[in-house]
This record gives C-alpha cells, structure tokens and sequence, in this order.
C-alpha cells in the first residue's frame, strides 16, 4: 500500500510539473504567434510607407523647382498683412484729391531691400502706380 501511494505521489508530481511546464510553454508559443502578427503588420506598414515615401520624393522632385516662386509669393503675402489699404479700397490721392481705387499692390525688391506700391484706376480709366505715402 505504501508504494501504491508513492508511486501515486510521484506521478501526480511528475504530471503537475509536465502541465506547468506546458503551460509555460504553450504561454511561450502564443507570444511568439503575437509577436510574429505583430511583425508582419509592422512590415506591411514599412512596405506601405516605402511606397508612399517614393512617391512623395517624386512629386516633391517635381514641386521643387517652383521653391523659389512659392517662398516669393509668401513673403509678398506676409508683407500686404500690415498694409492699411488692401486691393479695392476707395482712396484719395494727396497730389490732387482724385478718387481712385486700388487695383493691386506692387512688391518688390531684393534681398536687402523691398518697395511697395499700390496700383490705382481713377475715373478716366488712366491705371497708374502710387508709393504709399501719396494716398489716404
């Protein structure tokens, strides 16, 4: 009787070490599943935003010789902000208290140094151009 219960104590012990075991094991393989999914995800996303990145460098490619012209416009945009009168405002010339209207805002310049003037239509249809400090 003694040995049956041994035996009984062994192989129970035997049996509760193999179960842990396999469930560490099986633990073990479903992390290993979930990270491989995990991988294969991520790698479809890389090959997506490859795909996507080529394609961008190539228009980018294409946009970037109109650099120069979008810089230009936006610093000409950046300077008609603070301006006091804006295109189709009424305004009074100084030199002859004429009633004209703004037509368009001439910027240029260079690097150093910018000029701005403001095109003006009168009555008579006659467009000419106007430093600021001429009209109010």
């Amino acid at each position: 009787m003694k040995k049956i219960i041994i035996s009984i104590v062994i192989f129970l012990c035997i049996f509760g070490l193999s179960y842990m075991f396999y469930s560490k094991y099986s633990e073990k393989i479903n992390r290993i599943k979930s990270l491989e999914k995990a991988f294969n995800n991520e790698s479809f996303q890389v090959k997506n935003l490859k795909a996507a990145k080529d394609s961008l460098s190539h228009i980018n490619y294409y946009l970037s010789r109109f650099r120069a012209l979008t810089d230009a416009m936006w610093y000409r945009d950046s300077l008609r902000i603070p301006l006091k009168y804006k295109v189709g405002d009424k305004v009074i010339l100084k030199r002859d208290s004429a009633k004209v209207v703004i037509t368009d805002i001439i910027i240029g310049g260079s690097q150093h140094d910018f000029y701005i003037k403001y095109r003006v239509t009168g009555k008579d249809k006659m467009t000419e151009e106007i430093v600021p400090e001429l009209i109010y």
